[in-house]
């Protein structure tokens, strides 16, 4: 799906071009138009260069895929979000809306940050089944499932079964969505599944990797010029350039000579030819599927007894079975470990040992160097949430992440309202730019330099 954001002085919009004209699509337009559905975010439509763009106000907003990117959620966080996406569905029934044009996507969730409820974009148009895309979802957040909590496990367990038995019905999964802790109804078979093997999702990890080559035509003129050397070769002996001055036999000083010109001038073209310029770029997708406890310092690496990896052609749906006493952490262990991981998490301006690169800031009697050891490394004021806290009014809870990409460096927006700017560039959110040593970049007005150690 193509998309873009924009951002102007008080607002920041998600872009999705218009997909095809339809009476069905402009009824709903005019129907989202016409009222304000609690949790959709509805299309506002403009024209730009005769090609209409759907605009989605996103400010003070952020992605779910941004909020648990380190972090785990509970449960009363997965019921939460999922009654609240459950009501919405209900609500486009209503207003006789397509469900189908519901994004699901966890980079297209919205939580408003002041409330903690999920808002969700609707595409006219865009009808991918509505059970598929919360099947999709489910299995994005049972990675995300914080494995200590019981109720949660077995809360996203009973969502992902509810999608993949047979006959699926999106009623069924509605009422597996709504039921509580509480429900007696429910108890025997939550019970009995205690006692079985909880399959855990192995985590599908993303990966995007500049790769470079050559085009054809450097194939091409390489096999050129060995097949022009072959044949000068030949032609010189075929008129007996290379005989003696009798001409009955070759001279096999000329012909060493030649072939030692035709050598350096062959070796000549593929140098330039092989140049590194001529080399074009492109971006390889693929991803793998691991065990999402390995890299856990709450879990036994013992019993972790394998990791898989998938190319994109694999079957994404493997699982792995694991008994609920494997999610079981000894409590004092885990006191213990759940403070150390919340140090690991909030630097709260500490100085760690070690660092690969880190920003400098240009007032250093008011702030602190903030040193970068990990990736991806969230800055921003939402407490234990971020990497580095940042404890100004003026910073967003979620304000910028920096990643690493083998030797280059990322920063990224965080559709933040005092915005982010990259040597006095204005950043649009949710796009990646690449920073570099020395780089100036500000934090809502705040100044830094970046250095790479």
């Amino acid at each position: 799906m193509d998309v873009s954001y924009k951002k102007d002085i008080h607002h920041n919009y998600l872009v999705i071009p218009k997909i095809s004209d339809s009476k069905d699509e402009a009824y709903c337009v005019c129907m989202l138009e016409a009222n304000s559905i609690d949790s959709i975010i509805g299309p506002e439509p403009r024209t730009i260069d005769n090609k209409v763009l759907y605009y989605y106000d996103i400010t003070a907003k952020q992605s779910i895929d941004t909020i648990y990117v380190k972090n785990t959620i509970n449960y009363e966080q997965l019921k939460r979000l999922f009654t609240s996406m459950a009501d919405l569905i209900g609500q486009t029934y209503e207003y006789l809306l397509n469900e189908n044009d519901l994004i699901l996507e966890p980079e297209h969730i919205y939580i408003e940050l002041a409330s903690c409820r999920a808002n969700i974009c609707y595409l006219p148009g865009y009808n991918i089944d509505i059970g598929k895309q919360m099947a999709k979802l489910i299995e994005y957040l049972m990675n995300k499932v914080e494995y200590n909590d019981k109720e949660a496990v077995l809360y996203v367990y009973n969502l992902y079964a509810a999608c993949r038995e047979e006959g699926f019905s999106f009623n069924n999964l509605l009422s597996v969505i709504r039921e509580s802790k509480g429900d007696k109804a429910k108890a025997p078979i939550v019970e009995a599944r205690i006692n079985k093997q909880i399959p855990v999702m192995m985590e599908k990890i993303y990966d995007e990797r500049e790769s470079y080559y050559y085009p054809v035509r450097t194939y091409i003129f390489s096999g050129a010029s060995i097949v022009g050397a072959i044949m000068i070769l030949a032609i010189s002996i075929n008129l007996k350039i290379l005989h003696t001055s009798i001409g009955n036999r070759i001279n096999y000083g000329k012909l060493m000579a030649l072939i030692f010109i035709l050598f350096i001038l062959v070796g000549y073209l593929m140098k330039y030819i092989w140049n590194k310029n001529n080399r074009l770029t492109k971006i390889i997708s693929k991803h793998e599927y691991i065990d999402p406890r390995i890299d856990d310092p709450r879990v036994d690496d013992s019993k972790i007894k394998y990791k898989i990896k998938a190319q994109t052609e694999n079957n994404p749906e493997q699982s792995m079975a694991v008994s609920v006493k494997d999610f079981q952490i000894n409590k004092s262990k885990d006191t213990n470990q759940s403070e150390d991981l919340s140090e690991s998490t909030v630097l709260l301006n500490a100085k760690p040992s070690s660092f690969c690169c880190c920003f400098e800031p240009e007032d250093q009697d008011t702030y602190d160097i903030i040193q970068i050891s990990d990736f991806p490394f969230l800055i921003g004021k939402q407490g234990s949430n971020v990497d580095y806290y940042l404890g100004k009014d003026v910073v967003s809870r979620y304000h910028v992440k920096v990643t690493k990409e083998e030797e280059r460096y990322f920063i990224t927006d965080l559709n933040t309202t005092n915005g982010t700017t990259l040597n006095d560039k204005l950043l649009p959110c949710y796009q990646r730019h690449e920073i570099v040593n020395e780089d100036k970049m500000a934090i809502a007005g705040i100044k830094y330099t970046f250095h790479i150690r």
